[in-house]
């Protein structure tokens, strides 16, 4: 099966049109969600990793799910939770499975561990969906997005709908 990439602008609806298509899906979830988490009003926020099979309402937020914290003008990346628990959603996936990346960007460059189990999930037997930060800047994400059979979705508030049929059809 063909990796599904989607990339887009910050707020275009990555997140939300992957939502919205694993809640048609009938297969076991894999992979992981990021989530950022303001902690104060001055702008300041982490970004913390989830399993893809946790539900919502048993997310935690700690410093062992932490993988990156912006201070209002720079982002400390946590490397070392991308190469353990990121790996860790990575690992093991039956090939029935829908693998959700959501999100992949700059943060993970610096976990090696991490960004070969990403481009081995995509090389894998498992359908992968995956949102993908539009840094074309970035060494990790040129090689995600120049994957030989990933189909790439360009996403964008005017085209949402239309790639939810183009998508939901191919999973």
């Amino acid at each position: 099966m063909r990796p599904i990439l989607i990339i887009g602008a910050r707020g275009a609806g990555k997140t939300t049109l992957i939502r919205r298509l694993l809640s048609d899906a009938s297969r076991p979830v894999r992979g992981f969600y990021t989530a950022n988490l303001s902690t104060e009003p001055s702008g300041t926020h982490s970004t913390y990793l989830h399993p893809a099979w946790q539900p919502l309402d048993e997310r935690i937020y700690t410093p062992d799910n932490q993988v990156g914290r912006w201070n209002g003008q720079t982002m400390r990346p946590f490397p070392e939770v991308f190469d353990t628990l990121g790996v860790s959603c990575l690992a093991n996936i039956p090939p029935q499975s829908l693998v959700v990346m959501d999100e992949l960007g700059f943060l993970e460059s610096q976990a090696p561990r991490f960004t070969q189990a990403v481009l081995d999930a995509l090389s894998g037997p498992a359908q992968v969906l995956a949102a993908v930060k539009g840094r074309l800047d970035v060494p990790f994400l040129q090689a995600v997005l120049a994957h030989p059979q990933a189909q790439v979705f360009r996403l964008t508030p005017e085209n949402r709908q239309e790639l939810y049929g183009q998508i939901r059809a191919l999973l």
